[in-house]
């Protein structure tokens, strides 16, 4: 098996996510150097963010975290668009353990009964073969020990939010989801989970799905990336 493994690597060497470079034996996904140099957001404390304050525009958010910044010109936003655009399903899942470790010290699991990821476009999704935030969601549970539900659903198709600006990005959200949450699930603290956070149109219109089936939820997110 290790030859068959180190032959794979010969002719197929892992490359890093961000930077292309060929992996060590022991790194996954990204190289030490990137994983060093990841343009971490510096969250001072979680009841009051940029991020969150986005959000607030939109739901009476509990709390909200983010990973790191995320800037077209970067080579960071490598890892997002792997995820959505190149069959990134492991590397999804790997991430979001990952996220869950390094924003540990913000206590998230002891805040969260249950994880939602956001819900793709069906069409999107079918093309994929899966969605991204549950994914990353997926992720974080098995670090959180936390069910991953998908308490929420996305009226219809739509267009897709990244070439559009604000005002165009919060009138394709609005009325776009849904929430069906069990008796069981009533009231409890939800972290609803999505790969990239821009405008907080898309956390803000899935906060307010969830509140109007079961007012009693304490919502809040995290989000992989924060655009700025």
């Amino acid at each position: 098996m290790n030859l068959l493994h180190d032959l794979y690597n010969i002719l197929l060497p892992r490359k890093c996510v961000v930077c292309q470079n060929t992996l060590e034996p022991k790194e996954q996904y990204l190289c030490a150097a990137c994983s060093v140099q990841l343009p971490r957001y510096p969250i001072q404390s979680i009841e009051d963010n940029e991020p969150l304050r986005k959000v607030w525009n939109f739901a009476p958010i509990q709390y909200g975290a983010t990973l790191f910044y995320y800037r077209h010109q970067s080579d960071f936003h490598n890892i997002i668009i792997k995820i959505k655009y190149y069959g990134g399903a492991e590397l999804g899942i790997k991430i979001g353990e990952w996220a869950a470790i390094e924003t540990s010290h913000l206590q998230l699991a002891e805040k969260t009964d249950v994880i939602v990821p956001v819900p793709s476009d069906r069409k999107r999704e079918r093309k994929r073969g899966y969605n991204q935030a549950e994914l990353i969601a997926i992720g974080m549970g098995k670090i959180m020990h936390r069910p991953v539900k998908n308490l929420l659903t996305r009226k219809g198709t739509g267009t897709s939010q990244t070439k559009l600006g604000q005002t165009a990005r919060r009138e394709n959200t609005t009325g776009k989801y849904e929430a069906h949450i069990p008796l069981s699930w009533k009231g409890k603290s939800i972290l609803l989970v999505d790969d990239v956070l821009t405008t907080g149109a898309t956390i803000g219109n899935c906060a307010q799905a969830l509140l109007a089936a079961d007012p009693e939820a304490k919502i809040s997110f995290f989000s992989l990336a924060f655009n700025t």
